[in-house]
């Protein structure tokens, strides 16, 4: 999964200071990071070596490391903690920039500068309360179950790693600061995005002065009516979201300072440490960054060609193959990729070509690498399945299982709508496809050792005979032997795979930081049984309710990255499937394809402007009339999912 950064109307991975001055002031930070960056991800690549190690003894002689699931827990604790300085050097967050259009220069660079702010006061509540935390433990002298370890070191190494975190942006508030009072000029902002900065202005400057005036009347209003009070932090939520503001700070701060108001200070901030940190030791905090890793490794091999040449020879002799095989591609890629934007933008530049100049209809061919990227994010692994796994502390091996047949579903109906387009419009595609299907042993051999790799990961977790971080592990160092069997391995190629998994492990994890504290919040206040309780006076069927559901996530898919609206909604949402009697697992499956779905709808969606970057000839409505046709196909899957939950559910019912 790649970083990437939005055109416009989507959400919007990592900002440039401005005039891109990383001398001086970031010159700095920037330097340090790229060192960080190297530790931490030789780090990971040398535990998961470990643990393919361990995963060979258990096999072959049926002893393993001791208590190796409690020495990598520590291990990638701090190095995901080592991720965060570098992601905050390189302005790696999550904002949703679907105003940026209408906000002025000037405001513009105030809420920059705020949203700065925002972060550096994140990273220091969490800082201040791991370090306490980690004190207590050294007091306390706390050991692992297993083999004594002290963890008061653990906790130590994390809280310099956010140290580095606090120091690094306290550098770039600065900067922003700077910046944002150079700025002159009309402001050039529409009275909407006035309206809604001032109204979030306004509120958070009331609940300051209530909170400083009077705490303890504000606790006590908070604690009679904590529904409402929800309703306003949700509220705060979304105007912080739409002003672009960073999410991770935004769903953060307002689940410390609403935890606060319930528990006091000092327990808000140690409930925000304590979910950190034991989020953190999971012993399935290992599995996300290292599939980013076999992504980014598997990218670096090469694999994505080898994968489009097999398509091409088993499809490329129907007419219209190259789309098939694009989209066959585009499948293939997901298995090690995980990343819907990832994907249409790699086989964007693969295949877009290719169809153009063998007289392809640019809206159709648009339309395919555009739909086939939402299968990057449904074939396993993915790394949107994976961060709602985390946040609802489920399975990620069953979630990657349950998987499969959806993303079956959705190849099969891609084919049948470039079918159905052919016919319809003969036109959009050549009478004939000549020197297409060429080579297929030659096809194959290159391909194998991708389909020998995505069988053990996949086929591991199926059978029971890795775990999820096992098979993680598994692919991230099979993608790096395959990777350096072809001699792709070299100091750009490694610094730009430890670049992509340590940026975009440190985007997820913020995230996941903010997620905990503000799900935390809206628990404590009973928000997620209040809205059981309402729905419960609805006279309407569990399906009416969850298509409308569904609805409303398209319309969030549209204009929000998956993991943004995986962070806001899953809090109340998934109280609530469950309250209906659905099944989590299905409910996470169906989630993201209708996410995904959004990622293609128009106005907003973002794999529709990753493509008009990479064909900027082409319009932007004709990128949007070639996606209608998969959407269509989408609201179809949607359906069958829906009215057939054993979809989703069949395959996991048969693992071991």
């Amino acid at each position: 999964m790649m970083p990437m950064q939005s055109k416009k109307g989507r959400s919007m991975i990592g900002t440039k200071p401005a005039a891109d001055k990383s001398v001086g002031l970031h010159g700095w930070s920037q330097r340090s990071s790229n060192l960080i960056s190297v530790i931490a991800v030789a780090c990971m690549l040398t535990g998961a070596m470990v643990i393919v190690t361990d995963v060979l003894l258990r096999w072959l002689f049926g002893a393993p490391i001791i208590a190796l699931n409690e020495i990598m827990s520590q291990v990638f604790a701090v190095a995901v903690a080592a991720t965060l300085p570098v992601g905050v050097a390189r302005r790696i967050n999550l904002r949703v920039d679907l105003f940026a259009a209408q906000t002025g220069s000037r405001l513009t660079a105030w809420l920059t500068a705020f949203g700065s702010l925002l972060l550096l006061v994140f990273f220091l509540i969490l800082a201040w309360r791991v370090f306490g935390i980690a004190v207590k433990f050294h007091q306390q002298a706390r050991y692992t179950s297993i083999l004594a370890w002290p963890l008061a070191p653990t906790y130590f190494a994390v809280f310099v790693a956010l140290a580095a975190t606090v120091l690094v942006q306290a550098g770039i508030v600065i900067f922003d600061l700077l910046a944002a009072i150079r700025t002159r000029g009309a402001d050039g902002s529409t009275l909407v995005v006035k309206t809604m900065v001032g109204v979030l202005a306004l509120t958070l400057l009331g609940f300051g002065l209530w909170a400083a005036f009077d705490f303890k009347g504000a606790s006590q209003a908070m604690m009679a009516e904590p529904g409402l009070f929800v309703m306003v932090a949700f509220g705060l939520l979304w105007l912080g979201v739409f002003a672009q503001l960073p999410l991770a700070a935004v769903s953060g701060l307002i689940g410390v300072f609403g935890t606060a108001f319930f528990l006091g200070n000092k327990a808000a901030g140690n409930v925000f440490a304590t979910d950190a940190m034991t989020f953190l030791t999971n012993s399935q905090v290992a599995t996300l960054p290292l599939f980013l890793m076999m992504g980014s490794f598997a990218a670096t091999a090469g694999i994505s060609t080898d994968i489009y040449r097999l398509a091409n020879a088993i499809l490329g002799r129907v007419r219209g193959g190259l789309a098939y095989a694009s989209v066959a591609g585009c499948a293939g890629f997901g298995a090690v990729c995980g990343s819907s934007v990832a994907t249409a933008a790699t086989f964007g530049r693969i295949a877009l070509p290719e169809m153009k100049n063998r007289g392809y209809d640019a809206r159709l061919s648009s339309g395919v690498i555009a739909a086939g990227g939402t299968l990057g994010a449904l074939v396993p692994p993915s790394g949107a399945i994976i961060l709602f796994a985390l946040l609802t502390e489920q399975s990620i091996g069953t979630l990657f299982i349950a998987a499969m047949i959806p993303a079956a579903l959705a190849l099969f109906l891609y084919f049948i709508t470039i079918r159905v387009v052919i016919w319809l419009r003969p036109g959009a595609v050549p009478a004939t496809e000549p020197d297409a299907g060429d080579d297929l042993g030659g096809a194959i051999i290159g391909a194998l050792p991708v389909m020998v790799l995505f069988g053990i990961v996949v086929g591991g977790l199926y059978g029971g005979v890795f775990t999820a971080t096992e098979s993680a592990a598994v692919g991230a160092v099979g993608a790096f032997v395959l990777a350096a069997a072809r001699g792709k391995i070299n100091r750009q190629t490694a610094l730009s795979v430890m670049s992509e998994t340590t940026l975009t492990t440190a985007l997820i994890y913020g995230l996941i930081f903010g997620a905990l504290i503000f799900s935390f919040f809206v628990n404590l206040g009973q928000a997620p049984d209040m809205v059981v309780a309402w729905i419960g006076t609805l006279d309407a069927r569990p399906v009416v309710i969850l298509m409308v559901l569904l609805f409303l996530y398209l319309l969030l898919g549209s204009v929000m990255d998956s993991f943004a609206v995986m962070v806001i909604t899953v809090p109340i949402v998934t109280p609530l499937i469950l309250n209906l009697g659905y099944d989590i697992t299905f409910w996470g499956v169906l989630m993201l394809v209708i996410v995904e779905t959004g990622m293609i709808t128009p106005p907003f969606g973002l794999n529709l402007f990753v493509l008009k970057s990479i064909q900027p000839e082409v319009k932007i409505g004709r990128v949007m009339l070639g996606v209608i046709p998969f959407i269509i196909a989408d609201v179809v899957k949607i359906v069958l999912l829906v009215a057939f939950p054993a979809l989703a559910l069949w395959l996991p019912s048969t693992m071991n």
